[in-house]
């Protein structure tokens, strides 16, 4: 249960930079490559997290589950950006910013199922 909560943290601790103090400050549009080991990180953590949700479960871990749960949340999560670029009356940066954005997670999810696999 530890390692869901510390999971859960390290991701609302990341949600809260990107919201709080990136987008405020610009930093996305000043360091173009921020939003690269963002995504990465987020891909860390969405695996670390669904990795600590399946061993609490006692349900057998592989890379497909563990893909399978970051594509559903790469999912959500580009649809909130992309609402909050209607909202926010910005323009949407297209198809190729999401699919890097995905590609990025998914670098950041494999490097972790690396490390968890044992």
């Amino acid at each position: 249960m530890k390692h869901i909560v510390s999971s859960f943290l390290y991701l609302l601790i990341l949600f809260c930079l990107s919201k709080f103090v990136f987008e405020p400050t610009y930093l996305y549009y000043e360091l173009w490559w921020l939003d690269i080991p963002m995504h990465i990180l987020g891909g860390v953590g969405v695996v670390s997290l669904a990795n600590a949700i399946f061993v609490y479960k006692g349900t057998k871990v592989s890379y497909w589950k563990l893909l399978v749960s970051f594509l559903v949340i790469a999912f959500i999560w580009e649809m909130y950006e992309y609402i909050n670029d209607i909202v926010s009356y910005r323009d949407w940066s297209g198809w190729v910013d999401t699919l890097k954005d995905t590609i990025d997670g998914i670098v950041g999810m494999s490097i972790t199922y690396l490390f968890i696999r044992k």
